[in-house]
């Protein structure tokens, strides 16, 4: 009897110790809680769900939190666990319970699209004027044009508008431009293939954004690569163009042999209402740079004549035409290198691609892919 006395006083013993010690240590996690983040499972909580405020991710973050308030919470007795989880297990049975309810009201994906818009446009307006461009002419004087129909080549990369569209809107928030978006479908006309529709999608802009002095048009595959350089300091400010402008310069015929035309040393730099660059085989139409004024709506008008509609297979080459017959247009015309708007994924010095380049431009990658590795 005395052996068993004893081995009964050394249990008592042993169950009061254990339990002086979980009532010792319930102070001591609260507190180590209030400086490590702890999701009750043995890791730390995820860093982006308190910075990032989605709905699902907040829901979670604070079932997370009550979880952690039932555990540490010295008011909980320790000593009879069973009292503590028993209500846990009828409020898991109830979640089990009422989620067949809940079900058909959820709609995953509408939230899923909305958070996605939602942070899209948290981002742009965090990068919107950062760029404090200080050369005139800058912000909403400025518009990125974008247009197409989603056919032709531009159709043979998945998802290629919504990737061309992040590149821009994000380089126009940066600077304050505007950046506009035309489907080209809506100017088509019986007979006349797509590429013409960008003519009257440069005028729409000019129409549609009265406070713009400048319109940017850019083809649908470029990628601006230098997103901190601002249009002005690259060739938009008269005193910046002045360096810039390509003098006596050969113009090219649009099968890239010498035309005999020159651009003249006299150019009156008050008067450039285009920018346009040339290639290798001359002019190229996939950049380029139009200023408000009434010659740029009457040339505008005439480039997309039904005389040039019919005579030219496509815009590049009429204006190709345009240019070289007529002096009284091309004095209203600067060509540039054409690195400083329409650099080319390959090629040498003066057409190729360079660090720092405003862009680079994928011409031609549609037909010779392995050409244009990049």
């Amino acid at each position: 009897m005395k052996a068993a006395h004893k081995i009964q006083l050394i249990g008592v013993f042993a169950l009061f110790s254990i339990a002086a010690l979980i009532y010792l240590s319930v102070p001591y996690y609260k507190n180590l809680e209030s400086v490590i983040p702890w999701n009750g499972r043995g890791s730390t909580v995820d860093v982006v769900q308190e910075v990032v405020p989605v709905a699902v991710d907040a829901e979670q973050s604070q079932s997370e939190g009550g979880d952690n308030e039932s555990t540490t919470d010295p008011t909980v007795d320790v000593a009879t666990p069973t009292d503590a989880t028993e209500p846990t297990i009828e409020s898991e049975q109830g979640k089990v319970d009422e989620a067949p309810e809940q079900a058909p009201e959820q709609a995953p994906e509408e939230p899923a699209d909305q958070a996605d818009a939602e942070d899209r446009k948290a981002k742009l307006t965090l990068i919107q004027g950062k760029a404090k461009d200080a050369l005139e002419p800058k912000g909403n004087k400025v518009v990125l044009l974008t247009a197409t129909d989603g056919k032709g080549h531009n159709n043979e990369i998945e998802n290629l508008l919504d990737m061309v569209t992040e590149n821009r809107e994000d380089y126009c928030a940066f600077h304050d431009y505007k950046y506009q978006f035309t489907n080209i479908s809506e100017f088509d006309q019986d007979g006349r293939i797509a590429v013409w529709n960008k003519i009257p999608a440069i005028q729409n802009a000019f129409d549609i954004n009265p406070d713009a002095e400048w319109v940017w048009w850019l083809d649908m595959d470029v990628i601006i690569m230098t997103p901190s350089q601002d249009l002005a300091s690259l060739v938009l400010n008269q005193d910046v163009m002045k360096e810039r402008i390509a003098y006596d310069a050969p113009i090219k015929l649009s099968n890239g042999k010498p035309s005999g035309v020159t651009v003249s040393r006299d150019v009156d730099l008050s008067k450039i209402d285009m920018i346009i660059a040339q290639d290798h085989a001359g002019i190229n139409a996939g950049s380029m740079l139009f200023r408000r004024s009434d010659w740029t709506f009457s040339f505008l008008d005439m480039w997309v004549d039904p005389v040039y509609v019919e005579r030219f297979h496509n815009e590049q080459d009429a204006l190709s035409h345009i240019l070289i017959k007529h002096q009284k247009i091309r004095e209203h015309v600067g060509f540039v290198p054409q690195r400083v708007i329409n650099a080319y994924a390959v090629g040498g010095d003066e057409m190729g691609w360079r660090t720092g380049d405003i862009l680079v431009h994928f011409a031609g990658c549609w037909y010779v892919p392995s050409f244009c590795t990049f």
